[in-house]
């Protein structure tokens, strides 16, 4: 089973931005050309509360997105939610329960994304209560030091979820708000048949995407309890489950491009990181094993 398909293109995108339509520190039209400028296929500008159209710049495709927050005793939510059309976020005001809003965005053909779950300090048992959310930011950018306290990497509570049986596909993004050096760092490849909303959003519903900060998955494929992975050269490649401890998990070398995991007894899934010389890395997506 190949979790790429071969015969379809990669495109590259910041699925989490803000501009000062909410609390970003750029205009859209900013925004649109440094991520342009950087090589991106396409962004979704997500401001809080604020939908805007679908649109090109310059080549580069505008998703419709927003950003919902919610507030709980504890934790916050905050929902990334990208959509086919800016009309289908309509009636969706503060004050709704998150559960009625998930439910919308899904039967709009839309997608929600939990944004940054480390730092919204969100436990794992609410996570699996996300029911119609099936995509999560591993990495956030902003999320991190300097502009706030290292909960940029959200592996470890993801990981908690996931033995607890609720696996997330795992997309990274920037969360840029003050584009001081946060923005065009985290990004998603996605596997798409053209460079459309819904194309993307078809891809990030199939799962055919990882999370990025410069290496890249060339290949996975498993054939029943063995995986093949194919890279970019890196220098490290660690096998991620369920499982507190597994002998070989992470193996080092020199320009790394291909490892072939055997699934151990008792993993119930299994997820692959790559790092690079640079210590950028990458994130697949999640195996289930069962």
């Amino acid at each position: 089973m190949k979790l790429f398909d071969p015969s379809l293109k990669f495109f590259k995108g910041n699925t989490h931005a803000h501009t000062n339509n909410s609390d970003g520190h750029v205009s859209p039209e900013e925004a649109m050309r440094m991520y342009h400028a950087a090589g991106y296929d396409f962004l979704a500008i997500t401001d809080h509360w604020f939908v805007g159209e679908e649109q090109a710049y310059n080549g580069m495709l505008i998703l419709p997105g927003v950003e919902y927050d919610f507030t709980f005793p504890t934790q916050v939510l905050h929902l990334v939610c990208l959509f086919r059309d800016a009309k289908h976020a309509e009636g969706i005001r503060r004050g709704a329960n998150h559960m009625d809003v998930i439910s919308q965005v899904n039967a709009a053909g839309g997608v929600a994304i939990a944004a940054h779950p480390a730092w919204s300090l969100n436990t794992s048992e609410f996570l699996c209560s996300l029911d119609g959310v099936d995509i999560s930011e591993v990495y956030n950018t902003l999320s991190g030091e300097p502009h706030n306290g290292p909960r940029a990497n959200s592996e470890g509570i993801l990981d908690v979820a996931a033995a607890n049986g609720k696996l997330f596909n795992l997309v990274a993004a920037d969360d840029s708000h003050f584009y001081k050096g946060e923005q065009c760092v985290s990004y998603t490849m996605v596997q798409a048949e053209e460079l459309t909303g819904p194309a993307i959003l078809e891809g990030l519903k199939k799962g055919r995407f990882y999370a990025s900060q410069g290496p890249e998955f060339k290949n996975i494929e498993k054939d029943g309890n063995s995986i093949l992975i194919e890279t970019s050269p890196v220098c490290r490649i660690t096998a991620c489950s369920n499982q507190y401890w597994v002998a070989g998990r992470c193996i080092e070398g020199d320009g790394l491009t291909r490892r072939v995991y055997q699934a151990q007894p008792g993993e119930k899934y299994v997820r692959f990181q790559i790092t690079d010389k640079q210590g950028r890395k990458a994130w697949s997506n999640p195996i289930s094993l069962q």
